[in-house]
C-alpha cells in the first residue's frame, strides 16, 4: 500500500518503503515566512525614520536661505530716502529717474517671490537688484549735491541780473515817448517793474532757505518781464522816430 504525503508544507511525515518517515520539504513559492517580512518591514520603516531628519533638515535649510536680503533692502532704501533729502529730483533729475526705476525693480521682483510658494522661492535676483538700487540712488544723491551747487551759482547771477535789469528798465521807461494812447502803457509797465522789486524779497528768501531751483525760477520769470518791457519801450522808441521822417 502505498502512503501519500500531506497536500500541506509541514503537516506530517512520510512514510517510505524501506524506511521511516522522511521529511516533506516545502516547495518554495516565492513567499516569505510572515516573521521574516515582518522582519523587512521593521527594517525598511526604520531606514525612513532615520531619513526624516535629514530630510526635515533640507528642508529647513531651504527655508532659511530663501529669505528676503534684510540689510540690503534696508541699504537700498536708506540710500533712495537720502536722495530725496538730497532733492534729487530737482538737481539731478536723470540721476534720480534712473534710481526710480531701479528701485521699482527691485519692489517688482520681491512681490514676484512673495507671491510664490515658500519652498520655491530665491532671493538671489532681488539681493542684485537691490544692490542695483542702492548704487543708483547713491549717485543721485551725490549728482543732487553738485548740481546744487550749480544750480546755487545760476540762481546768484540770474538774480544780480534782475536787479540790474530793474535799474536799468526803470531808466529806459522813463524815455519811453508820452503821446496819446501810451500813457496806460507806461504805467501798465511801471507797475510790472514795481511788482518784480518785491520778487526780490522772495528770491533771496529762497535763497537762504536752500531752494535754489525756486529762487532761479522766479529770478527767470523776472528776467524775462524786464527783457519784454524794454524791448517794447525800445520798438515804441524806434516808431516815433521812423514817424519823424
Amino acid at each position: 500500500m502505498n502512503n501519500r504525503a500531506g497536500s500541506s508544507c509541514g503537516s506530517g511525515p512520510r512514510f517510505v518503503r524501506g524506511g521511516g518517515p522522511a521529511e516533506v520539504p516545502c516547495a518554495d513559492n516565492g513567499d516569505r515566512h510572515p516573521r521574516s517580512r515582518g522582519r523587512a518591514t521593521h527594517k525598511h520603516m526604520k531606514r525612513v525614520l532615520l531619513g526624516l531628519p535629514v530630510l526635515a533638515g533640507i528642508a529647513l535649510l531651504t527655508v532659511s536661505c530663501a529669505k528676503e536680503p534684510t540689510e540690503a533692502l534696508t541699504a537700498a532704501r536708506s540710500a533712495m530716502d537720502a536722495a530725496k533729502t538730497a532733492q534729487a529730483s530737482d538737481y539731478a533729475p536723470a540721476a534720480y529717474a534712473a534710481a526710480e526705476t531701479a528701485s521699482a525693480a527691485l519692489d517688482a521682483e520681491l512681490k514676484a517671490q512673495s507671491e510664490k510658494f515658500s519652498l520655491t522661492r530665491s532671493y538671489t535676483k532681488a539681493s542684485e537688484l537691490a544692490a542695483a538700487a542702492k548704487a543708483a540712488a547713491d549717485k543721485a544723491a551725490a549728482d543732487a549735491a553738485t548740481g546744487k551747487e550749480a544750480m546755487k551759482a545760476e540762481a546768484t547771477t540770474q538774480i544780480a541780473a534782475v536787479r540790474a535789469g530793474i535799474e536799468t528798465t526803470t531808466k529806459l521807461l522813463a524815455k519811453a515817448p508820452k503821446g496819446k494812447g501810451t500813457a496806460a502803457d507806461i504805467e501798465a509797465m511801471k507797475a510790472d517793474i514795481a511788482g518784480i522789486q518785491t520778487s526780490l524779497g522772495e528770491m533771496d528768501a529762497a535763497m537762504t532757505a536752500g531752494k535754489y531751483k525756486d529762487a532761479k525760477v522766479k529770478a527767470d520769470t523776472a528776467k524775462a518781464s524786464l527783457d519784454k518791457i524794454a524791448a517794447d519801450v525800445q520798438a515804441a522808441m524806434s516808431a516815433k522816430k521812423a514817424a519823424k521822417k
